[in-house]
């Protein structure tokens, strides 16, 4: 037997009053229940931040994605910036960099020791050797932009592969013949020359200059790859 908590009245079967206390209770009640239920205006949604957080991780994977392709689409356009960079700086490193395998790079640290040199030492004096023949051609702030590029196949790229593999032990995996418009001032006056050098993708060495097959060769390139 249950009894009103409002007017102590003996409840019915249902459980409920007729008091106007009780009556106004179960009112309010029914308004409250209705007022956090879902409607179709105010669905639930489960797992909201999750799926957020998701988005947010996919879309910055394909930012990064997109980076990566694009830095590997213009690889090939390293070594000529090393090569400017090396040549603009008098820094040897960057040249050999640019052009060389690492293990033709390690029989120069071999030829510096055998002629009593550091390899720091070696770098100095090519580094001061460049820097010497730029000064005395009046080349200053040299820079470089690829303006185009062409595959080479055929004939072309079998001479390249076979010029790796005979001088470096190397495999040629690709190349190109890229134009490079190269801006500087000589003796106070800006000029810009182009022309056409071939860069070439080497297995386990990425992309390097081939001064080999470059058929229009710059004085101030020449010049500062001529190394002791």
């Amino acid at each position: 037997m249950a009894f009103c908590k409002f007017c102590g009245k003996e409840l019915g079967e249902d459980n409920k009053c007729t008091c106007a206390e009780f009556q106004d209770n179960e009112r309010n009640a029914e308004v409250f229940v209705k007022s956090v239920e879902p409607t179709e205006d105010t669905p639930i949604k489960r797992g909201g931040t999750l799926k957020y957080i998701i988005a947010i991780l996919a879309v910055v994977l394909i930012i990064a994605l997109v980076i990566v392709i694009i830095c590997a689409s213009n690889s090939y356009k390293t070594p000529i910036k090393d090569l400017t960079k090396g040549i603009r700086k008098g820094n040897s490193q960057l040249l050999i960099e640019s052009m060389y395998t690492e293990s033709t790079a390690a029989e120069l640290r071999l030829k510096a020791k055998d002629n009593g040199l550091t390899w720091e030492e070696y770098l100095k004096t090519n580094d001061k050797a460049i820097e010497s023949t730029i000064d005395g051609l009046g080349i200053k702030r040299l820079k470089s932009e690829v303006l185009a590029k062409e595959k080479l196949s055929g004939s072309n790229f079998d001479n390249i592969e076979k010029y790796y593999k005979d001088t470096y032990n190397a495999d040629a995996k690709k190349a190109y013949r890229v134009e490079v418009e190269f801006t500087y001032k000589e003796n106070g006056e800006k000029k810009t020359v182009t022309g056409w050098l071939c860069v070439v993708k080497l297995k386990g060495d990425g992309w390097k200059y081939c001064p080999q097959y470059s058929p229009d060769n710059f004085n101030f390139i020449d010049a500062a790859i001529k190394f002791e």
